[in-house]
């Protein structure tokens, strides 16, 4: 009689592997698809006429071009490996290097570009003459440059450090003052509850696999292996770079000018003309009290004197 030996897998280790499957075959080829098209339209926006004077424009123009960097660098990158089944960051020093200093400076960028078009908006809110200033056009380009230069710098020491690793399969730098430096830099950036409450998963996870990537593989549970994979892929190759990918419904959600203008990019050219002229004649019966033109410089009365209009009268 021939032994059939037959080998039980924990469901629980057949969820998370599906679940990671999941995200891997399904999730990072959503995200993609998603996050290409708004990068594509928030560009397209943006480049408008009415747009390209606009300082607050011009910083989330900065911050969609980083945001499609990210997706390409890191989502496509990761979506390549997963369904070629051959990840070339696991073995090739040079692409390791290049690749994770690309998604840590896009990301940075993408970043302060945000920050700064929320402190343009700010300034502009101010009642000091001088903090206005800042809100041109041509500061904004400048400001733009000096971020882009500073993000391309800070995260040099990934082309130093970054490293192949053939036992665990990943690339990252076993320096532990470099691991010690990204965490600590991890944790500062994500303070605040907000902040911190969206950088969480991620940021557990870089700590988790700090302190445990020296434990042998052969010495993990089948369990273990399969919820670090999950997580792995949840928070490193998926959740990461949901901001960067949703950026565009976020600004159609929230922004009503963005909206109109996206309605003028898609629209023919005669239904643009006719939603102008709606939006024109609604601003005529808004702006009664205190009238203002298109360019939103307000239309001054002149008040004739009572003994004159008496006069006339």
């Amino acid at each position: 009689m021939n032994n059939i030996s037959t080998t039980t897998i924990n469901p629980d280790v057949a969820r998370l592997n599906a679940a990671r499957i999941g995200v891997q075959y399904i999730g990072q080829p959503l995200l993609f698809a998603i996050g290409m098209i708004g990068c594509i339209l928030n560009i397209a926006i943006f480049l408008r006429r009415s747009m390209r004077h606009n300082s607050c424009a011009i910083y989330f123009h900065a911050s969609s071009w980083a945001n499609l960097f990210c997706l390409t660098w890191g989502v496509l990158a990761s979506m390549l490996a997963t369904f070629t089944n051959n990840n070339p960051a696991t073995y090739n020093i040079g692409y390791c290097k290049i690749r994770f200093y690309m998604i840590s400076f896009s990301q940075m960028s993408s970043r302060a570009c945000v920050v700064l078009a929320c402190l343009d908006r700010l300034l502009l809110c101010s009642r000091s003459s001088r903090k206005r200033l800042f809100c041109r056009a041509s500061v904004a380009i400048k400001v733009v440059l000096v971020t882009i230069f500073i993000c391309a710098c800070l995260p040099i020491y990934t082309l130093v450090t970054y490293e192949p690793q053939l036992l665990i399969r990943q690339c990252i730098s076993m320096s532990r003052s470099v691991q010690t430096f990204e965490i600590i830099n991890l944790w500062l950036l994500g303070f605040g509850a907000p902040t911190l409450l969206m950088t969480l998963p991620f940021a557990s996870n870089a700590l988790y696999v700090t302190l445990t990537q020296h434990d042998a593989t052969s010495s993990k549970s089948p369990y273990r292996i399969a919820a670090e994979a999950f997580s792995q892929t949840l928070t490193s190759s998926f959740g990461i770079y949901v901001f960067n990918g949703l950026s565009f419904y976020v600004y159609t959600l929230t922004a009503p000018s963005f909206r109109r203008e996206l309605l003028l990019l898609i629209l023919p050219r005669r239904w643009a003309i006719t939603l102008r002229q709606k939006e024109q004649h609604q601003m005529s019966l808004t702006n009664r009290i205190g009238p203002s033109r298109l360019d939103g410089t307000s239309i001054k009365l002149k008040v004739m004197p009572r003994n004159v209009v008496a006069t006339n009268l």
